[in-house]
């Protein structure tokens, strides 16, 4: 069971990271976890966490991976890769390969270019395929319990990479908390404390696409530099800009996710994006159905509008509300249960958001999604 303690009268402040420390899985705790880390926004590297299945361990000899092995699962499965080799405005190439085309790729002792399969929804694509568990810290994950429980999508991913590949800069979708599991290799992780990235901003508002740690010292950044060994997990927090490149050869697990901890980081991102999008196009603002086009517009950028929003939240609500009201339990990740503790927090959280959503923005609202909100807060 997830559960959490003294949750009265807890109030977000910022929090002056001064270290990024490691922790033992086995000595610590989901409630030491959810106030010192999530709750602060604090990253951490827990170690020796038990991230694979016995079926997956077939998979990795002495802290290498085994591309034959899995090979054998995949073969024919479509894949996304990066090319490091080729940039494209501030990110690398996509394109799709046969997993096996890849692992000819890996196979090779001299590689022209630096190929990064990454972004890798294999949950998804094969839900048969038990390779990996979810650790207690991050089953508290309202994006993917949403949309794994609606068969929609997802924000579960493997990284497979080379020596040499590596992502650039970036904070991560919808501004959510990640974490990153590494099964085998080595990564260098350049963190920048939030606000801190504002100070590599040229004229026009733009951040580079890559960093050094000269270049941080530069320009006066507050940053981390960590070197993530194999079987560690680093918790990468909300709004933490960072770059990541592979020492070793690579395979990892990662999650995008928020929770209660977190939404009003994802709710002032979204609507900041929104605002953004207003303030881009205003003057198209007499144009039929602008209201909408606003919020398709915001979905393309942001990944989400309003109304995915609001559905994340009453569908995770209405299960948090079930359980407190007649003890009907539920299962995150197939796996945990969660304490009433955590559940009347997260409902409390839920509809504080949604009313701050209805007092702040109804005159954006269209008229269904305000009665899906009002419906919601008046059935409590």
């Amino acid at each position: 069971m997830i559960e959490i303690e003294n949750v009265e009268n807890l109030i977000k402040v910022d929090c002056d990271c001064n270290e990024i420390i490691k922790v033992n899985a086995d000595e610590l705790t989901y409630n030491q976890f959810f106030h010192e880390f999530m709750f602060k926004n604090v990253p951490v590297i827990i170690k020796n966490v038990d991230l694979l299945t016995p079926a997956a361990t077939t998979w990795f000899t002495e802290n290498k991976f085994n591309i034959d092995k899995f090979e054998d699962v995949l073969k024919d499965l479509d894949v996304p890769v990066y090319n490091n080799s080729k940039q494209y405005f501030n990110s690398h190439e996509k394109t799709t390969m046969k997993f096996k085309d890849y692992a000819e790729y890996w196979r090779l002792d001299e590689k022209k270019e630096l190929l990064y399969l990454k972004d890798f929804h294999l949950k998804q694509q094969l839900p048969e395929l038990d390779f990996y568990n979810v650790p207690e810290f991050f089953a508290s994950d309202w994006l993917n319990e949403c949309l794994i429980d609606k068969a929609s999508d997802d924000y579960r991913f493997v990284y497979i990479g080379v020596k040499g590949t590596w992502t650039p800069l970036h904070s991560d979708v919808f501004n959510s908390y990640s974490w990153s599991g590494n099964v085998c290799g080595k990564k260098q992780w350049l963190m920048i404390v939030p606000g801190e990235e504002d100070k590599l901003k040229d004229n026009f508002g733009q951040l580079p696409m890559s960093i050094d740690s000269n270049l941080l010292k530069e320009k006066n950044v507050k940053f981390f530099e960590i070197i993530q060994e194999p079987n560690e997990i680093l918790f990468v927090p909300s709004k933490w800009f960072h770059q990541v490149l592979n020492l070793t050869d690579v395979f990892s697990i990662n999650h995008n996710w928020f929770n209660s901890c977190n939404i009003h980081e994802i709710k002032d991102s979204l609507f900041k994006n929104w605002n953004d999008v207003v303030a881009e196009i205003q003057d198209c603002k007499n144009m039929y159905d602008f209201d909408n086009h606003c919020q398709l517009m915001t979905k393309s950028l942001f990944g989400m509008d309003f109304k995915d929003f609001v559905d994340i939240l009453i569908h995770v609500g209405t299960k948090r509300r079930k359980f407190i009201k007649s003890n009907e339990h539920f299962k995150l990740f197939a796996k945990f249960d969660v304490g009433r503790n955590l559940a009347e927090y997260d409902d409390q959280m839920i509809d504080e958001i949604l009313k701050e959503i209805l007092d702040v923005y109804v005159n954006f609202l269209s008229d269904s999604l305000i009665q899906t909100i009002l419906s919601y807060l008046h059935a409590d």
